[in-house]
């Protein structure tokens, strides 16, 4: 890794940190959800088809939830069933500065879902930046990103812990 990208990735981490620290948190449970935002890497088509059927099961119980896509290309080239943005949409520290983003970004979610598996620095920036009273992500380096993180690499495995803990918090 190029010194370049390494300084980046050290300002990218400081504004991500410093977005954490901004976010107010309210304790409560999932009965009730009236609006969830669901983040996802939707450079895979495979991702994309699994994480569709969760977000269909989960509006059949929630009523409003939103969805935003990243596109790890230049360029979206197909249309996506849901807003998306990709790396054009970037500015030099991996934030996304589109209109898309910006009005998911300023919305208020009882619940945010980031499915994405791997290190994403754009979908990682939103999850923080977000104002959600709850929001469940896979394990990370930095333990203030969410406030339940699951472990898995597998997606499958990993949207059934979701809705393992979405059950059991809403009794």
């Amino acid at each position: 890794m190029s010194i370049l990208t390494q300084y980046r990735e050290r300002l990218h981490l400081k504004d991500v940190e410093q977005g954490i620290h901004q976010q107010k948190k309210s304790a409560g449970y999932f009965t009730g959800l009236a609006k969830v935002g669901i983040l996802l890497d939707a450079t895979d088509e495979a991702t994309k088809i699994a994480a569709l059927k969760f977000v269909d099961q989960l509006k059949k119980e929630a009523g409003n939830v939103q969805v935003l896509g990243y596109v790890d290309r230049k360029e979206i080239k197909e249309e996506l069933p849901f807003d998306s943005f990709c790396k054009k949409d970037l500015d030099w520290l991996w934030r996304p500065k589109d209109a898309t983003t910006n009005q998911f970004k300023a919305q208020n979610y009882d619940l945010l879902i980031n499915l994405c598996q791997t290190d994403c620095f754009p979908l990682e920036y939103l999850a923080v930046s977000i104002n959600a009273n709850y929001k469940i992500g896979t394990l990370t380096d930095y333990p203030n990103n969410y406030d339940l993180m699951l472990d898995s690499k597998n997606l499958s495995k990993y949207l059934e812990q979701v809705n393992f803990f979405l059950v059991k918090f809403s009794n």
